[in-house]
């Protein structure tokens, strides 16, 4: 049903449906046009037979021989093609037909306004009346041929313009659903360049040569150089964290050195040990670069093995609870269902996701604040949720925190290194698994659901 409704509000199906009532308008507006000037031609022919008529019996000048002359006219006449009735001043009217309703000058009777004897007339007549002689006399002729031309026109619009309108509707649905499913395609492809899938490319056929496929050509060219752009952008991020951090660790070890064969006043030893403490971020920085680019790449996903996501929550559960006990926050594990709770990833990385989420609620909270990691079965797959009541994530920035480097404190006096989040996004899109930033109200609450896979 929902596809039906997708083709209705389609634009390729609306221009159809547009240009054929266009077309059905502009063919009922000719004919109809044609029909009234036919109808007005027959009408002038018919009033100038009339005319023509009328003068013969205006020419007689005697009234006996008027009346005579009416009288055998009266009596030849069919009533279906002609109608004569003479009032004279004095005498008996002479008519073929019983009586005639009264007119003046000219008029278009129905069937229906005269008394016809039970006599076979025409369903419209074309009449005058007039003046003749010593009395007013009528003449009606029939135009049972403009009922008759109407039932020709319509006879040509049912036996060809019908057709024509139900094969150009019909030929209007083929090249709609054609034009609709191009458009389609290059929707999808635009949905999971989205998404972030930078190899994908709109399905072209090189004959092809309209402005659709014109379309296609350059989003193909476009997530051509973005995907450039991107590997390159990934590669230099790479190569700058693989550079720099053989030399970054030869920097902790000659600061442990100093530490080891120098002997140091406080002040002193205070200003290595933050040396120190800086050197480590910068090298677990560099390390969160690599990891990110290595799996963004794709490097680790022959890895990807059936994982109980059970037992990989209870082990950074029970790891991490003690510390969160030490800042003096509350963890809390909760599993709804039983047995194991099969995916089909890395282990390490499976618990790297937990273990950042949980320390991301540590590190932003404040003390006494409650986390709680629910992980349970759902139709879609299986569902792990990692919630807080802290401050949470303005709505406007969870997109951007999923962002490489990305922090929400712009001074970058906090601890962190604004990869947590943005390893988060990368594992799961490796995993194939979605991911959710929402309201707690308060806190965030982060989603992820992970796929079905074949517990073999």
């Amino acid at each position: 049903m929902q596809r039906v409704l997708r083709s209705i509000r389609s634009t390729p199906l609306r221009l159809t449906a547009i240009l054929v009532t266009i077309f059905i308008l502009s063919s009922v507006v000719s004919f109809a046009t044609a029909y009234f000037v036919i109808r007005a031609t027959f009408d002038s022919t018919l009033e100038d037979e009339i005319n023509q008529r009328v003068a013969t019996y205006q020419a007689i000048d005697d009234q006996n021989d008027l009346i005579e002359w009416l009288k055998d006219d009266a009596e030849t006449s069919k009533p279906e093609l002609l109608i004569l009735q003479y009032l004279p001043d004095q005498g008996s009217p002479i008519s073929n037909v019983r009586h005639f309703p009264p007119i003046s000058g000219r008029a278009i009777i129905a069937e229906r306004a005269i008394d016809h004897r039970g006599r076979e007339i025409a369903e419209s007549y074309l009449a005058r009346s007039m003046r003749v002689g010593r009395g007013q006399l009528i003449v009606a002729q029939t135009r049972n041929q403009v009922f008759e031309m109407g039932e020709i026109m319509v006879s040509v619009v049912l036996i060809g313009l019908i057709p024509t309108l139900l094969f150009a509707a019909v030929s209007g649905a083929v090249v709609a659903r054609n034009a609709r499913r191009k458009i389609g395609k290059i929707q999808t492809t635009l949905a999971e360049l989205t998404s972030g899938a930078m190899e994908a490319r709109v399905p072209i056929n090189a004959s092809e040569t309209d402005d659709l496929s014109d379309i296609s050509k350059s989003v193909n060219a476009m997530a051509s150089s973005q995907e450039a752009l991107i590997a390159s952008m990934r590669q230099v991020s790479a190569d700058i964290a693989h550079d720099l951090k053989t030399p970054i660790q030869r920097v902790a070890v000659i600061i442990e050195q100093i530490a080891d064969k120098t002997k140091l006043s406080d002040g002193q030893e205070d200003l290595l040990d933050r040396a120190r403490a800086e050197t480590d971020r910068i090298v677990k920085t560099f390390q969160a670069l690599l990891q990110l680019a290595q799996i963004e790449g794709g490097a680790v996903r022959d890895r990807l093995v059936s994982t109980d996501l059970r037992a990989v929550a209870i082990d950074v559960f029970e790891f991490l609870e003690a510390e969160a006990e030490e800042q003096g926050h509350g963890l809390h594990l909760q599993i709804e269902g039983e047995g194991q709770f099969i995916v089909r990833g890395d282990r390490y990385l499976l618990s790297q996701v937990v273990a950042n989420l949980i320390q991301n609620g540590l590190r932003h909270t404040a003390v006494g604040s409650q986390i709680k990691v629910v992980l349970k079965k759902t139709d879609k797959g299986i569902g792990l949720t990692v919630s807080d009541n802290g401050a949470g994530i303005p709505e406007a920035e969870r997109e951007h925190v999923l962002r490489r480097l990305y922090r929400m404190e712009k001074s970058r006096t906090t601890d962190g290194n604004g990869l947590g989040l943005s390893l988060v996004a990368a594992i799961c899109a490796l995993h194939g698994a979605e991911l959710a930033l929402s309201d707690n109200a308060p806190g965030l609450v982060v989603s992820i659901t992970f796929p079905k896979t074949d517990p073999r």
